[in-house]
């Protein structure tokens, strides 16, 4: 496991993958969660370990930790085909990243209806990335989520 610095990013992994600065815990969980108002699905306080499935929403907020429950990554998902265990696939696909596979152990998912729009789940990703002090993407936009991310 990597060795962190109190700056919140790792000293023995290459890159200097982010680690994380706040833990994650049931109150703040909850506190984030009413950030959805009534796009909330349901609110589910714990995190889920790396490799089980989520509960089954279709647009969610998930926010990866690593082993001391730090908060390493926000994201979001909201999949054009109607699927199940949508947070779970889409920290699946972020494992594909050895310094992810390697640091994050759990993460906690904030459902979101099925009806949500996908303005208000851009926004609901931002406000949670700034509650937590997380950058809101650590990679290029893609051109049609650049504008959600743009508005206020």
């Amino acid at each position: 496991m990597a060795e962190y610095t109190s700056m919140g990013t790792s000293s023995s992994l290459p890159g200097g993958v982010w680690s994380g600065v706040v833990k994650m815990t049931e109150g703040r969980y909850r506190m984030l969660a009413t950030l959805a108002g009534s796009d909330l699905l349901v609110a589910r306080p714990y995190a889920v370990s790396i490799g089980e499935l989520s509960a089954g929403e279709q647009k969610a907020i998930y926010a990866a930790v690593n082993l001391s429950g730090y908060v390493c990554y926000v994201g979001q998902t909201q999949p054009s085909s109607r699927s199940d265990h949508v947070a779970s696939g889409r920290i699946n696909q972020h494992l594909t990243s050895e310094s992810k596979r390697e640091e994050w152990a759990a993460y906690w998912v904030i459902p979101l209806q099925e009806s949500t729009s996908a303005a208000k789940v851009f926004r609901l990703e931002r406000e949670v990335c700034a509650r937590l002090g997380l950058p809101v993407r650590n990679r290029r936009w893609k051109a049609r989520e650049r504008a959600f991310y743009a508005s206020s």
